[in-house]
């Protein structure tokens, strides 16, 4: 199996499911492991703990800098996640994650965030711009906002989560941002049960196949299911390389020029069965 760099996964527990879902930084590197991940951009789940507030993130912040400074090969860039209630507060979490612990951006859920990818991102986007970083939106029906992002910040490379969901969602990208080279996309996800055509080959002829890459999504789901339907898929096997590792590879090679993705298998702290390690839980988990 070829390998495969995964650009959209979650470290942390996300309280605002009931029951919750998360995972620890070993268990993610255990699923790593069974399906042959090399690498990863790490990210907060979204709907993580807010009792404490913007001290809440603060922490979850850390443990992705934590495990990205630990396994710098596994984890070569990890991203912030961000409230947009904690307002300035928030905004000065980012500029120290980026600053102090090395993180290149940030991750954002308006769903469960509570916000509309609006121009209440802008101070934070902002201070992303500063330092020419990444951020991972994820898709909410219209990516309109995202390609206005896109534009008003140039100098930031944005990533559009779960992109391949649906044909609407296929269309709708192709429409607002397949023109603009600072949108990057992931396939995260498997298509609902409602979407049983998963073409990716649509996909590939619509956007830019060297923005193209793999996503998880974990904890939510067993993506290997994903993997599975990108090696089943009717495309050629460098589209594929490309989607697996390629793409990811040189976007990671922005902020880490001097990284190489491994070639040995991911050797993580603790042994699950196999079913511990794809264990989920919550709402249209696979």
């Amino acid at each position: 199996m070829r390998p495969y760099i995964d650009v959209h996964c979650h470290i942390g527990t996300t309280v605002s499911r009931a029951p919750t879902v998360g995972q620890s930084v070993g268990r993610y590197m255990a699923r790593m492991a069974s399906a042959g991940v090399a690498a990863a951009i790490l990210s907060p789940t979204a709907g993580g703990p807010q009792a404490d507030g913007v001290d809440d993130t603060r922490r979850q912040n850390e443990e992705v800098a934590r495990a990205c400074r630990q396994f710098p090969d596994r984890f070569p860039v990890g991203l912030a996640g961000i409230e947009v209630r904690h307002e300035q507060q928030g905004v000065d979490e980012l500029r120290r994650a980026m600053m102090g612990d090395g993180l290149v951006g940030f991750m954002c859920h308006p769903a469960l965030s509570g916000h509309s990818l609006g121009a209440e991102v802008h101070p934070f986007l902002e201070v992303v711009a500063e330092g020419a970083g990444l951020c991972l939106l994820h898709q909410a029906g219209s990516t309109a906002n995202i390609a206005a992002y896109a534009r008003r910040f140039p100098s930031v490379t944005f990533i559009i989560g779960h992109v391949s969901m649906n044909r609407p969602g296929h269309n709708d990208a192709i429409a607002q941002c397949a023109d603009i080279p600072n949108i990057w996309y992931d396939i995260a996800q498997k298509p609902t049960p409602e979407e049983p055509e998963w073409d990716l080959r649509h996909l590939v002829r619509g956007l830019a196949t060297e923005r193209l890459m793999f996503g998880s999504d974990a904890p939510y789901y067993n993506f290997r299911l994903v993997q599975s339907l990108v090696e089943e898929s009717d495309i050629a096997d460098r589209v594929k390389d490309s989607i697996a590792h390629g793409a990811a590879t040189r976007l990671v090679r922005q902020f880490r020029d001097d990284w190489t993705c491994p070639t040995s298998p991911v050797d993580p702290p603790q042994r699950y069965s196999d079913d511990e390690v794809w264990a989920t839980r919550g709402p249209r988990l696979l």
